[in-house]
C-alpha cells in the first residue's frame, strides 16, 4: 500500500517482516526528460504500489517505465 505521509510504499511480505520503499530515493535515481515526468512514477505508486515496488526492486525498472510512458505520449 502507498503511505502519502511518508511517501513510501509498504508492503507485508507474509512472513513475519515488511518491505518498507521510500519513493522519494528511488524517484531520485531517474533521469527524466521533463521534470513533470515525475508524475508518473507517483501516480504509479498511489494507483498500483505492488508493481511500483516491483519496478523500483528491479534495476533499471523505475527508469524503464518513465521511459516507456514517454514514449506513448
Amino acid at each position: 500500500m502507498y503511505e502519502l505521509t511518508t511517501d513510501s510504499i509498504i508492503v507485508n511480505t507474509g512472513e513475519n517482516a515488511i518491505l518498507v520503499i521510500r519513493c522519494k530515493e528511488c524517484n531520485s535515481s531517474v533521469i527524466f526528460d521533463d521534470p513533470t515526468d515525475i508524475v508518473y512514477l507517483y501516480r504509479l505508486a498511489e494507483e498500483t504500489p505492488l508493481l511500483y515496488a516491483k519496478l523500483a526492486l528491479k534495476e533499471n525498472g523505475l527508469q524503464d517505465y518513465v521511459d516507456a510512458m514517454n514514449e506513448f505520449n
